[in-house]
C-alpha cells in the first residue's frame, strides 16, 4: 500500500490556511517513505485491490481540511431529475398598476413592502384632463337626453299621423349615435375611478383634477416607482403589486424527461438565499409546447409560501422525484464522497485514526445527490463525505511533485 504521510504544515498550505514550510523532522520522515515507495510504485495497480494509495493526517490537519466521514449505508436510489428553475408569480395574482392618464404625481399613500387591499389607493394624480374629462361626460349625456326627448316626441307625432317614418328613423340614429357617445364617457370616468356626479358646476362646484391610483389586487407592494412631483403618461408604471403567498416554480424539461413527469408528482428545491434548507411543491401543469431552440418544456410547480421568503425571480436548483420505478437498493453514499484518480472513480476510506485510503469503485448509478456503488465498497466502512476533493488534491499533488502518491 502506497502511503502519503502529510505533515500538518503542508496540508494547511495546500488548502491556503497556512503560509509556513514544514518541519525539517517531517521532511526527514518523508524522504524515508518515499524512499520505501519508490520500491512499492511496481506493485500499487495490480488489479487486486492492494496497493491503494493513502494519505495519513494528523488530527490539526483533518480538521483544517474539514473532513467529514460516515459510515456507508444501504439504501435506495429512487429515480430523480437535477433541473435548474425560477421563481415565479402566478399572473392572476400580479398586477403592474399604470397610470390611466396623464399628469403629474402629488401623493403616494405606500411604499415598497406594504401589504395593501384590493381598491386601496396607492397615489393621486394630478391631471387637468379629468376636468375635460367630466366636461366631456356631461356634453354627452345632455346630448343623450335631448335626443331622447326629440325620439319620444316624435314617436308620439307618427303615431298620431302627423310625422313620416322617415324623420323618425333620422332621430333614432342620432339618438343610437348619441348613446354610444354617453357610454364611452362614462366608461372612461369609470376607468380613472371618478363618479361622474362629482363637481356640478350648476352648484358652484369645481370639476376635481386628482385621479386616484388603486391597487387592482390584494398583495404586496414589490416595487414602487412613483414619486412625488413625476410627470406620467397612460401606461407609465408606478407600482408592482403581488400575492406572495404561493408562488410558482418553472422548470424546463428536455423532452426526453418528459415520460418521467406528470401532474401531482413531488418537487424538492433549494435556492442560495436559505442554503441547506428544502423547500417542497407539487407539479400543477406540463406545459403543451417545447421551446423550438432548448428543446425543452415549461413546467409549472405550486409551492405554498407563507413566510414570503421566496421572491419572484429567485433562481432554484429543482429535484424531480421520478417515483419508485427505477428504483434501486444497495450501497449509498454522498455524490461529495466520490472523486476521481486517474480517470476512475474513487472514495475515500478511514482506515484508521488518520489514515485515508483512496479506495476505487464501480458505480452502478446516480442522481444529483447520492451515489449507487456496485463494487468496491461495504457497509459500514467509514467514507469520507466532506473533503475528499482536498484529499485528492493533496495525492495529485504527490504524484506530479514527489512521484510518490498513486
Amino acid at each position: 500500500m502506497t502511503r502519503h504521510v502529510l505533515p500538518i504544515a503542508a496540508v494547511l498550505l495546500a488548502l491556503g490556511c497556512f503560509g509556513g514550510g514544514a518541519d525539517p523532522d517531517d521532511a526527514a520522515d518523508h524522504e524515508d517513505h518515499e524512499d520505501h515507495d519508490d520500491h512499492d510504485d511496481d506493485n500499487d495497480h495490480d488489479g487486486s485491490g492492494e496497493g491503494h494509495a493513502e494519505v495519513v493526517l494528523t488530527p490539526e490537519a483533518i480538521s483544517a481540511a474539514r473532513i467529514v466521514v460516515a459510515p456507508a449505508q444501504t439504501g435506495t436510489l429512487s429515480g430523480e431529475i437535477a433541473l435548474p428553475a425560477r421563481i415565479a408569480l402566478d399572473p392572476r395574482k400580479e398586477a403592474i398598476v399604470s397610470a390611466w392618464i396623464s399628469g403629474q404625481v402629488d401623493a403616494i399613500s405606500v411604499r415598497s413592502g406594504d401589504t395593501v387591499k384590493r381598491g386601496q389607493r396607492l397615489a393621486t394624480v394630478q391631471s387637468p384632463e379629468l376636468g375635460e374629462a367630466i366636461a366631456a361626460f356631461r356634453a354627452a349625456k345632455a346630448r343623450d337626453d335631448a335626443a331622447d326627448a326629440r325620439l319620444e316626441r316624435l314617436r308620439r307625432l307618427e303615431a298620431e299621423g302627423v310625422t313620416a317614418r322617415a324623420q323618425v328613423l333620422e332621430v333614432e340614429a342620432n339618438h343610437a349615435e348619441a348613446a354610444g357617445a354617453l357610454e364611452a364617457a362614462e366608461e372612461r370616468l369609470r376607468i380613472l375611478g371618478v363618479d361622474p356626479s362629482v363637481g356640478d358646476p350648476h352648484t358652484g362646484e369645481h370639476y376635481p383634477s386628482h385621479v386616484p391610483v388603486r391597487a387592482p389586487i390584494a398583495g404586496k407592494v414589490l416595487n414602487a416607482a412613483a414619486s412625488v412631483g413625476r410627470r406620467v403618461e397612460p401606461g407609465d408604471t408606478l407600482f408592482h403589486v403581488g400575492d406572495l403567498d404561493e408562488v410558482w416554480l418553472l422548470l424546463d424539461v428536455y423532452e426526453r424527461d418528459l415520460p418521467a413527469v406528470a401532474a401531482d408528482q413531488a418537487v424538492r428545491f433549494e435556492v442560495e438565499a436559505w442554503p441547506g434548507e428544502v423547500f417542497e411543491g407539487r407539479v400543477e401543469q406540463v406545459g403543451d409546447w417545447v421551446e423550438p431552440d432548448s428543446r425543452t418544456v415549461e413546467v409549472r410547480v405550486v409551492v405554498p409560501n407563507p413566510d414570503h421568503r421566496l421572491k419572484p425571480n429567485m433562481y432554484a436548483q429543482a429535484r424531480l422525484t421520478t417515483g419508485g420505478v427505477g428504483s434501486q437498493t444497495g450501497i449509498v453514499v454522498p455524490a461529495s464522497a466520490t472523486q476521481e484518480l486517474d480517470g476512475a472513480p474513487v472514495v475515500f476510506v478511514q482506515t484508521a485514526e488518520g489514515r485515508f485510503e483512496a479506495r476505487p469503485i464501480e458505480i452502478a448509478d446516480r442522481n444529483s445527490a447520492t451515489v449507487l456503488v456496485a463494487s468496491g465498497l461495504e457497509p459500514g466502512e467509514s467514507v469520507v463525505v466532506d473533503g475528499a476533493f482536498a484529499l485528492k488534491s493533496e495525492l495529485e499533488k504527490g504524484e506530479l511533485g514527489e512521484g510518490h502518491a498513486h
